[in-house]
């Protein structure tokens, strides 16, 4: 029998070595990231747009903002200038559709129906929300806070349709002369919307500075005082936020009005819908469109503008607290 020579077993040497030559091909890989990085800071920052303060990275972002966001609002202020005449549309520069907006009752109420019924849904989310964010933020058992955080930010991912389905489910189980009442929309708003209430103010809460509770505290403070003097007035921007977002969102959904007003109830959102797509003047349904996105714009800019002015205010405050 012919004697087959084995191969050479691998020892602690060999896989030392290959080990070492890994690590220089790392490292010299590293180093090169490094220097291409550089490279491409370097010559961005060279460019003109950089200089203006544009990053050229942006550009991907803004194209599709562009084509998503800026695009779809364009087309629906050119149709809110259209005049339908018998089978041909006539675009013209007038506010016929603006002026039949405002001069019927009808649209005014379902206008200021919606807002009112989407404040009223954001006052009980903020004072559902806040002992809820509290707990998180100040919970000593931070095992229990990520347990509360991640029950907050599960129903986020669930479809916004099936929420509501469910709800009006058990509506219909428990209270069924509730649907199609007020009652039943706000509690569908406050349902479908609560997380993006608690998480603003979660993080206003857990941005707060330990050392001035402390220091209230120490100064002789109680809780009620420190709470109110210290804690409440640092999260205010974050309520201001969690309002914001879910006033904009209640006022403009349509599912909720649908399957929780039962088709007793018509806000704002059932007049566009029957503009558009149930054979009526969709030019008036464009008008109604623009006028509730201009609404909305000046909520987002005044939310943002008390934001800014308490965010200002913090460091006065806290010199003055006692």
């Amino acid at each position: 029998m012919e004697n087959k020579s084995k191969p050479p077993k691998k020892g602690k040497g060999w896989f030392k070595k290959q080990g070492s030559k890994v690590k220089s091909i790392s490292q010299h890989f590293a180093a090169w990231c490094r220097t291409k990085y550089l490279n491409i800071s370097y010559h961005a920052k060279q460019n003109k747009w950089f200089k203006r303060g544009f990053n050229p990275i942006l550009w991907p972002y803004l194209i599709i903002m562009i084509l998503l966001i800026v695009v779809p609002l364009l087309i629906i202020l050119l149709y809110s200038f259209i005049q339908p005449t018998g089978n041909s549309l006539v675009f013209e520069i007038n506010f016929k559709n603006f002026v039949t907006f405002f001069s019927e009752q009808k649209f005014v109420i379902a206008l200021f129906l919606a807002l009112g019924y989407s404040l009223i849904a954001a006052l009980i989310a903020i004072v559902i929300a806040y002992p809820v964010a509290y707990v998180m933020a100040f919970c000593k058992s931070k095992l229990l806070s990520k347990n509360i955080w991640i029950l907050v930010t599960l129903p986020i991912w669930i479809n916004m349709l099936l929420k509501i389905i469910g709800l009006q489910t058990l509506f219909n189980i428990i209270a069924p002369s509730l649907l199609g009442t007020p009652i039943s929309v706000v509690i569908g708003m406050v349902y479908a919307f609560l997380p993006f209430v608690i998480l603003p103010i979660y993080n206003s809460l857990d941005k707060i500075d330990t050392s001035l509770i402390e220091a209230s505290k120490d100064l002789g403070a109680n809780g009620f005082k420190t709470f109110w003097k210290v804690i409440f007035r640092q999260s205010i921007p974050g309520i201001i936020a969690g309002g914001t977002l879910l006033l904009v969102q209640a006022a403009t959904s349509l599912i909720i009005v649908k399957f929780m007003g039962n088709g007793r109830i018509n806000l704002i959102v059932d007049v566009i819908e029957a503009y558009f797509f149930k054979g009526e003047n969709f030019g008036i349904g464009a008008a109604i469109s623009v006028v509730l996105a201009l609404i909305v714009f000046l909520i987002i800019v005044l939310s943002n503008a008390l934001s800014k002015y308490f965010e200002t205010r913090k460091g006065r405050r806290n010199e003055k607290v006692f």
